[in-house]
């Protein structure tokens, strides 16, 4: 990254500032974000250092982390930002939570990732602004749904493979 700086002194009107004007090819987010894109998808355990088990992980800070054993999920409930910041310098990045509900509770449209009403730890996604109102008065309700539509579609997922299964055979 290539910066240069210039100190610069203006006085208007017997008022006097002091400024630093930056130049570079590349802005600090710009840099902070090709540094993310580096970094490859996790495979060492934050805690021991080990091969991860793609079945034990702890869900924290949006990001899946995933760990060596049993006694490393203790370790990374305990202090993800650590964890997360560990992979980071291994030059890897844990992945992102896979949001497993589909639909919006209040419309049945597609949901938007980024527009969520957290409610006992988890979120509830809707398709819309004028949603997030509705699910804030009534939470209860709206979890309730997302975790019937949830059941049903790992019902239907492994039925689906079921079914593929003995039609291989």
């Amino acid at each position: 990254m290539k910066i240069s700086s210039i100190l610069t002194h203006i006085c208007l009107i017997g008022i006097c500032v002091t400024a630093i004007i930056v130049s570079g090819s590349t802005s600090f987010a710009e840099e902070s974000a090709k540094k993310a894109a580096e970094l490859k998808p996790q495979e060492t355990c934050p805690i021991m250092g080990g091969k991860i088990d793609k079945t034990l992980f702890v869900d924290a800070k949006g990001k899946r982390i995933y760990v060596c054993c049993g006694g490393c999920v203790a370790a990374v409930k305990k202090d993800p930002e650590g964890a997360l910041k560990k992979l980071a310098k291994l030059g890897e990045k844990a992945e992102d939570i896979p949001i497993e509900q589909k639909t919006c509770p209040v419309m049945g449209g597609p949901i938007n990732k980024d527009l969520f009403v957290e409610y006992k730890g988890k979120k509830i996604y809707v398709c819309c602004e004028g949603c997030i109102n509705v699910v804030k008065k009534d939470p209860e309700k709206y979890a309730k749904k997302v975790a019937e539509e949830i059941a049903k579609n790992k019902t239907e997922e492994a039925k689906k493979d079921k079914a593929e299964k003995s039609d291989s055979k």
